[in-house]
């Protein structure tokens, strides 16, 4: 796959450092988003359903809320990422990550299915990154009142999901599967 630099300081809103921090910088962030999919779809589909409904504490999130979660905030950034390499100015707001969580209603989705979306949407994702050329992922756009660019949306859904993975597996105390 394509490699894809590290977007420069100016290209997002700096509350999104910490998620472009775990990004490998020696691979590209196309290979680690394809990588961490098979993993997390592997694992998703051999953890037993009751795993899976349970929050790690009182007002979390399930797993299944979770996965949900990463599958939204990544059609999101997607969608900023298509605007902004389309060149598109039209300032784009800011999403309810929580209400997003809440309408969803993860927990009443067939793990198989949300398996599906999830690896769909990456599909999606890897795709349409795939196809931009190095111009292209340097165009930016204003989204939650920031400058974002194209790579930026790329690492942060890397980064995004790799943080959340790291959550999966400290707090829910998810054992990974190979893909």
């Amino acid at each position: 796959m394509k490699k894809v630099s590290k977007p420069e300081y100016l290209e997002y809103a700096q509350y999104y450092e910490p998620y472009i921090e775990l990004v490998q910088t020696d691979i590209s962030v196309l290979d680690q988003l394809k990588k961490n999919s098979q993993k997390i779809a592997s694992t998703f589909l051999k953890t037993p359903e009751e795993k899976l409904l349970r929050p790690y504490a009182p007002g979390k999130w399930s797993l299944k809320d979770l996965l949900m979660h990463m599958i939204d905030t990544e059609r999101v950034f997607l969608y900023r990422a298509m605007r902004f390499a389309r060149r598109d100015q039209t300032p784009l707001p800011f999403f309810d990550e929580n209400n997003y969580a809440i309408e969803a209603k993860a927990n009443d989705l067939n793990t198989r299915k949300l398996v599906k979306e999830y690896t769909a949407i990456r599909q999606a994702s890897l795709a349409f990154f795939n196809n931009l050329n190095a111009s292209q992922f340097k165009h930016t756009g204003m989204a939650s009142q920031f400058n974002m660019s194209v790579r930026a949306c790329a690492w942060i859904i890397c980064g995004h999901e790799l943080h959340h993975w790291s959550v999966m597996l400290d707090r829910y105390g998810l054992q990974p599967v190979q893909g």
